[in-house]
């Protein structure tokens, strides 16, 4: 389900790339930092895809998916609190129709399922011992 998630995130935003680019320049950030995080998102998003694709980097990609889900919950949150003084728009394709409650709901269960993942894979992993 991770590797599904972040391969679709990071499609959508390179398919619709200037429509992406849009909504990431609407998002209250540094000018600088939205300039980066257009290319650096998606392409984060595929590298986490990658390593949760084989076992030797699958660690690293579980860790990579709970920061990324997390960071992007805890944006969620301060905009939520109205830190910004207003709302930005939300995200590209399917999570579009989502409004800002739904959405962290959306991350909470990415984000739990990749820490039972973390704790499977550890498991595992001490078995194999």
């Amino acid at each position: 389900m991770l590797i599904l998630l972040w391969v679709y995130a990071s499609l959508n935003k390179l398919i619709e790339f200037n429509r992406s680019k849009m909504e990431m320049l609407n998002q209250p950030l540094a000018p600088w930092l939205e300039e980066i995080l257009v290319w650096a998102v998606p392409l984060f998003e595929l590298l986490t895809a990658m390593f949760l694709l084989f076992k030797r980097t699958r660690i690293a990609g579980i860790l990579l998916s709970a920061l990324l889900l997390f960071t992007f919950s805890i944006y969620i949150i301060v905009i939520k609190l109205n830190y910004f003084g207003f709302i930005p728009c939300s995200c590209g394709g399917i999570l579009r129709s989502l409004n800002w409650t739904q959405h962290l709901l959306f991350n909470s269960f990415f984000l739990i399922l990749s820490l039972v993942a973390l704790v499977i894979d550890l498991k595992e992993r001490r078995s194999m011992k």
